[in-house]
């Protein structure tokens, strides 16, 4: 049996970590990133996985498990953001 034969659920480490700029517009994932870090603090504006509009404030190399579906670029100062699958 090999490691991906285990189910995967909401507590399961991410399988892909993915650089996210807003420098250029909102960013929409394919998919919902189930984390997010910030390498330099500041806030992070994003779409919950509900459809509800947040603002997150982030220490550097804070990593803050919340399912995020889009990440905005108004409202977002945090630079280095990584979003987790």
């Amino acid at each position: 049996m090999s490691w991906r034969d285990f189910g995967r659920d909401s507590t399961s480490p991410a399988e892909d970590v993915i650089a996210i700029d807003v420098s250029g517009g909102d960013h929409t994932p394919t998919q919902p990133y189930r984390a997010l870090r910030a390498n330099a603090a500041g806030t992070i504006k994003i779409d919950t996985l509900l459809g509800t509009s947040r603002t997150l404030n982030f220490a550097a190399g804070e990593t803050r498990p919340v399912y995020a579906a889009k990440v905005y670029q108004v409202g977002t100062t945090a630079t280095g953001i990584e979003g987790m699958l």
